[in-house]
């Protein structure tokens, strides 16, 4: 990210204000739509925008956390209603057993509550997450529970970080955006432990029996 990319941000807050870091952390939690619209940047742009008197800092992050709460809403619907078809569609596309979507339905059911907290923190997949949740029919109580938490938290904390160290932007991006990945590459690895280890019992009591 450079300067350039701020100056562009810092323009649109200038222009739109408020709406328009409504729209852009309501938009960037949309499935594909997100991939377009990289909320740690807008938001943490939006501290250091408050920073210069320009915004009220409680103002960005109570905007942001409720744009980014109706998007995760959103995201959250579209998979339920859409994205458990089009998984069993890709699954019998790619002739993959029935076994798979209930060991989605069973890590959801498990661990859902602690991915969707998670993920709001982890770059390039936060969008998805919720979708995912959706679509293998984790109860929304728990979705939305935990889904609050990591939107509150993560906004606080990007906002208060745009606010005190956004002069030093590039530095600060790079290190949130790096922080993020190294979390999904460390969310990815859980996984597939969590994985390995189930297919590892089933093989075990298939044995036994």
């Amino acid at each position: 990210m450079t300067m350039d990319v701020l100056q562009l941000i810092l323009r649109f807050f200038v222009a739109y204000g408020y709406v328009f870091l409504f729209l852009a952390t309501a938009l960037e939690n949309i499935p594909v739509v997100g991939i377009f619209l990289p909320g740690e940047v807008i938001v943490v742009a939006a501290g250091f925008f408050a920073a210069s008197g320009e915004f009220e800092l409680p103002i960005v992050i109570a905007i942001a956390c409720f744009g980014a709460l109706l998007g995760t809403i959103a995201s959250y619907a579209i998979g339920f209603w859409g994205g458990r078809r089009m998984i069993e569609i890709i699954a019998v596309k790619m002739r993959a057993d029935g076994n798979r979507i209930k060991d989605a339905d069973a890590y959801f059911s498990t661990h859902g509550p602690m991915t969707v907290f998670v993920g709001r923190y982890m770059t390039g997949v936060k969008a998805f997450i919720p979708a995912l949740a959706g679509a293998h029919r984790m109860a929304f109580g728990r979705f939305l529970f935990f889904a609050s938490l990591g939107i509150v938290s993560w906004t606080v904390i990007a906002g208060v970080l745009g606010f005190f160290f956004g002069a030093h932007w590039e530095t600060l991006i790079g290190i949130v955006k790096t922080a993020g990945w190294l979390l999904l590459l460390l969310v990815v690895i859980l996984i597939a432990i969590i994985w390995y280890r189930r297919r590892q019992r089933e093989t075990r009591s298939s044995k036994d029996t």
